[in-house]
């Protein structure tokens, strides 16, 4: 090979930059290894969803990886959450119809004189309420129920309740008089594109994509509505103590819904004024909101239903007082919706209606209502077989039906509970994982979530005795369990349990004594998401509630709490 002169030797330089500068890039974009990775992801999707279904279409064009998941997390999370904490302000407005003679939904012929919107004046400690001439007013009186509504109508900087006449209530409760002077006909309305007082987590965290550091640093530019991943490669062997046995919906005891009486007519909730009880639940209640968790109140109101008028009247008025105090998100009351205590799907549909309807009208204008759900048949995947079986053994909550329930407006907030069937889903080969990820992308898939507000409930991280993972299998376990769900687009996580007896065993997610674990370390990793929760039963604490309350907030930023 000849040898080059210094000038040919500068040619070539030049042609080897220029090739660096630009067919490199463009080489880069040819050669993209994406793609291949999208392949991948594809071929999974067809795989486990079938092509041609609205799952398929899900998990091929909206999944994104872990890394970019990563990196969101890692944006808002860093430095104890400060950029999270600066975002946006919480909570957000709440809009109301004052014309009585209006009843929905939505704010659908509410002319726009009569609309009030409510929104959350930190300096006050309350929502203030402006017409839409931009003047302060009063909200619907029975907002004024919880002490969380300014109602002096700009008369008033401690805002004092008012009546409607104008007359001041003693404190946040009304007097035994106040059901006659309120206008009981006032219809909260929720505005559609706006977030209610009771979504912090959504609303501070819902859009990293569109939201920017106060400092100038732009966040990372990915969809938050990342779906389920492949993460059985990287996941560890489960020791004996991951794989063993967990409540499992097809042997847990439940009531027989042939024994139980049906109602005789409908019920209807009590109007008695709301005080918040000084019970074991109502003290837990207090001590978690002043810990800042986000609280709600849980109970199940299916078994009163049943029961007839007094009894479900009774439970009603009870939860209602309970969630009447300030700081109270809303009333979880019913979990597994449909699956036990009843006989027919017309009666689940007429039991949450009427649930719904008397707690509504007892319960302070804007707190919440949600339920728990199971859908077997949503882990099959593309399994038509699988799909088939589990809708023909349990037919009141197949997919068709638990869509009936919950996506008419009567509930705010789903959990769809997961870890459950896995022996049926075994049958057809279907792995626990693999059913976990049929799962979130089928409810993301069929937009779910643009209903309600969804969350998971999730009893597969608690254990009996003595925590036995390792760091790896938990951190495992966790993203299998908490991560998935997230990236698949739900709001929180419910787990399942921080004590309970049940099956002869008593099970945890710590250790006996609040000690802590692997699988806590695992989840106290994940606290600056914001999302986790955790049910809580204050007439069973480990050691005292405000004890157990304080420990679980190291994790934990909403817990439901079981009514007494």
């Amino acid at each position: 090979m000849p040898r080059l002169r210094k000038r040919e030797w500068i040619i070539v330089l030049v042609a080897v930059i220029a090739a660096l500068t630009v067919g490199i890039p463009t080489g880069m974009a040819l050669a993209d290894p994406a793609p291949a990775a999208t392949d991948q992801v594809n071929n999974e999707c067809d795989d486990i969803l079938g092509s041609g279904t609205p799952e398929y279409m899900y998990c091929r064009w909206m999944a994104k990886t872990p890394k970019d998941a990563l990196d969101v997390v890692r944006f808002w999370a860093r430095n104890d959450g400060e950029k999270l904490k600066e975002a946006v302000p919480y909570p957000g407005p709440v809009l109301f119809c004052m014309d009585k003679t209006n009843k929905g939904p939505g704010m659908q012929d509410c002319a726009d004189k009569d609309q009030v919107l409510c929104k959350y004046d930190h300096s006050a400690g309350k929502y203030v309420c402006k017409d839409t001439d931009g003047n302060v007013t009063k909200p619907p009186a029975k907002a004024c129920q919880g002490g969380e509504f300014d109602c002096s109508g700009g008369g008033s900087a401690s805002g004092t309740p008012t009546t409607t006449s104008g007359e001041t209530t003693s404190g946040a409760t009304p007097g035994p008089t106040s059901s006659t002077l309120a206008d009981p006909d006032a219809q909260p309305v929720d505005d559609p594109n706006a977030q209610t007082q009771t979504d912090p987590q959504t609303q501070t965290q819902s859009d990293p994509q569109t939201q920017s550091d106060p400092n100038g640093e732009q966040a990372p530019q990915v969809e938050t509505s990342n779906g389920p991943q492949d993460q059985e490669s990287v996941a560890p062997e489960p020791t004996p103590s991951v794989t063993a046995p967990r409540p499992d919906r097809s042997t847990e005891p439940r009531p027989d819904p042939s024994t139980e009486a049906q109602p005789t007519a409908t019920p209807k909730a009590s109007k008695a004024p709301l005080a918040a009880p000084n019970d074991a639940t109502g003290k837990a209640a207090a001590t978690a909101i002043k810990l800042g968790m986000r609280v709600w109140i849980e109970g199940e109101l299916a078994p009163a239903w049943t029961a007839g008028k007094d009894q479900f009247d009774a439970a009603v008025a009870s939860m209602a007082a309970q969630a009447s105090r300030p700081g109270v998100v809303g009333v979880k009351f019913a979990q597994d919706l449909g699956y036990w205590g009843f006989k027919s799907a017309d009666d689940v549909r007429r039991f949450v209606k009427e649930s719904s309807a008397a707690l509504r009208a007892a319960i302070p204008a804007g707190k919440q209502l949600a339920v728990d759900v199971v859908v077997p048949e949503m882990g099959c995947g593309a399994n038509e077989p699988c799909q088939a079986a589990l809708r023909a053994k349990y037919p009141l909550i197949s997919r068709a039906n638990v869509e009936k329930y919950v996506l008419t407006g009567d509930v705010d907030h789903v959990n769809v509970s997961s870890g459950l069937f896995a022996s049926e889903y075994g049958k057809y080969k279907i792995t626990p994982d693999k059913a976990l990820r049929n799962q979130w992308i089928g409810v993301r898939a069929r937009g779910w979530d643009t209903r309600v507000h969804v969350g998971a409930r999730e009893v597969g991280l608690a254990h009996s005795g003595a925590n036995k993972l390792t760091a790896a299998q938990a951190e495992a376990a966790a993203k299998l369990r908490v991560d998935l769900p997230l990236q698949a687009g739900v709001q929180t996580v419910m787990l399942w349990t921080h004590r309970q007896e049940w099956d002869g065993a008593t099970w945890r997610l710590l250790d006996q004594g609040l000690t802590t674990n692997t699988m806590w370390k695992a989840l106290q990793a994940r606290k600056g998401l914001g999302r986790l929760s955790i049910t809580f039963d204050a007439s069973d604490p480990e050691k005292g509630i405000t004890q157990d309350l304080t420990k679980l907030a190291e994790v934990f930023d909403e817990v439901y709490i079981h009514s007494q």
